[in-house]
């Protein structure tokens, strides 16, 4: 299992400093491998968002068919360490596909927490992803380009899962009326739709402190 983590900016890294490390601690707990890129992934041509796709597409390259992979977002904090990916999520993804997919609170399917397992066919659904320039600027960038060529390839289906069990691997602090959100047990929250490094900071303090935040779509 490799843990796949892209944190561009000093300023960024120091707010999410608790996340970034629950995600060292909780591999290092599982024996998994942990893969923290900064800067050196940084495609300065387009907006940050699309670095992760790069850095993705590098460390597929580089292992071997069948290995899992899960990249998660920076701004996302490890509630419940004590939840094996195995157990907890793999269940979710089919052993004749590639790719979960969380279709979220908001009702979006987003790439926050993805699951993988890496073939062929998934590094070319990452590749033409990352050729999608018409996606470059989109107020939901790679996401936007992953959706997009899930509804333009029919064939993609076959190797996609999508679940909306997102309170198990992509919870929020906000959603849609009647989702479930994120609690204190749960395996993590992701941050979305929060884009200041210091409020998410602010947040996770809220978290460690016995809190149970809330936020309004």
């Amino acid at each position: 299992m490799h843990i796949l983590t892209l944190a561009i900016g000093n300023d960024y890294r120091k707010a999410l400093t608790k996340a970034l490390e629950s995600k060292r601690i909780y591999a290092k707990k599982h024996g998994y491998t942990y893969i923290e890129a900064d800067e050196e992934y940084w495609d300065r041509h387009r907006p940050i968002a699309w670095s992760k796709v790069g850095f993705l597409l590098t460390i597929l390259n580089k292992l071997p068919d069948g290995e899992l992979i899960w990249l998660s977002d920076a701004d996302v904090l490890i509630t419940n360490s004590d939840l094996k990916i195995e157990d907890h999520v793999l269940p979710l993804l089919p052993p004749e596909k590639d790719l979960l997919f969380i279709h979220d609170a908001c009702h979006h399917l987003n790439s926050g927490n993805v699951l993988m397992r890496n073939s062929k066919w998934l590094r070319d659904f990452w590749s033409r992803v990352n050729k999608r320039t018409d996606c470059t600027y989109h107020i939901w960038w790679e996401n936007m380009a992953m959706i997009m060529e899930l509804q333009e390839n029919s064939g993609d289906k076959d190797k996609i899962q999508i679940t909306t069990q997102h309170k198990k691997f992509n919870a929020y602090l906000m959603g849609k009326e009647g989702e479930p959100l994120w609690e204190p047990n749960d395996f993590l929250v992701h941050f979305a739709g929060v884009y200041n490094p210091l409020k998410m900071e602010s947040l996770i303090e809220e978290i460690f402190n016995g809190k149970v935040p809330r936020l309004s779509l």
